[in-house]
């Protein structure tokens, strides 16, 4: 399976996270789930929670670039950002 490297901004903060799947889009365990207190200081139990619940959904291309995926998601009124980038195959 393929390795996914996955940035997460929040408020100036920036957490990455890796994980071997067969797809990038369905795993967000690996990325939101699993958020060590403290990664986004921004980010409270409360809106780490409202992250979750909001985090399926679609992933866009990023334009120009190959093996690469992008969503917005609105938490607590800022926006978090996701890439996906398959590191490896």
């Amino acid at each position: 399976m393929p390795l996914y490297t996955y940035v997460v901004s929040y408020k100036g903060a920036t957490y990455v996270a890796q994980g071997s799947h067969s797809n990038y889009r369905g795993f967000i365990s690996t990325w939101c789930s699993n958020i060590p207190a403290g990664a986004l200081p921004s980010l409270t139990p409360a809106l780490q929670k409202e992250l979750a619940s909001k985090a399926y959904g679609e992933f866009s291309p990023v334009a120009n670039v190959k093996h690469a995926w992008r969503k917005s998601i609105e938490v607590g009124g800022s926006e978090c950002t996701v890439v996906a980038v398959q590191t490896q195959v």
